[in-house]
């Protein structure tokens, strides 16, 4: 068991020798040297600024990703449901990080918004998504972004305008 297994001071889950596979579209790979699911964005926070000198590494829903048999060292992040609220808020949408983008775009079809159809195209998070630029069928995130609160590797929270 890790050192990071046996901490006590995180409200969210951590799972030493976690199988990845279950987690991943290809149901296949190694594991994580530890799993961390936080129960918050202060949670995750404050486990990130704890120790930076452990690789950390984010997982979404694991449909772009191939996890090799020897697993992952250090600590690999799935954001949970917390994460992955949606929110019709006037003309704009507020999604979690952990947030499907079928899910984003279901919300912003039933809401009378246009603009983010393209997102049911893209199997993976909300996070993932604007981490990488997604786009399909002639639209990409830059495209409709207008913020995006992130968390550091420090532990700091900022929040980035496009």
């Amino acid at each position: 068991m890790t050192a990071l297994a046996v901490r006590h001071d995180v409200r969210g889950r951590l799972t030493p020798a976690a199988p990845l596979a279950p987690l991943i579209w290809f149901k296949a790979g190694g594991r994580a040297e530890t799993l961390f699911e936080p129960a918050d964005t202060d949670d995750l926070a404050q486990f990130l600024a704890d120790d930076p000198s452990v690789p950390v590494m984010a997982l979404g829903l694991g449909s772009n990703l191939i996890v090799r048999d020897g697993g992952v060292s250090g600590v690999t992040v799935r954001l949970g449901k917390t994460f992955a609220g949606v929110l019709v808020d006037g003309d704009r949408i507020i999604a979690g990080a952990g947030a499907p983008g079928i899910a984003v775009a279901s919300a912003a079809r039933d809401a009378g918004l246009a603009g983010l159809e393209f997102l049911r195209g893209i199997p993976g998070t909300v996070g993932g998504a604007v981490r990488m630029n997604a786009g399909a069928y002639g639209r990409e995130v830059a495209d409709c972004l207008v913020a995006a609160t992130v968390v550091r590797r420090d532990g700091s929270v900022v929040v980035l305008t496009a």
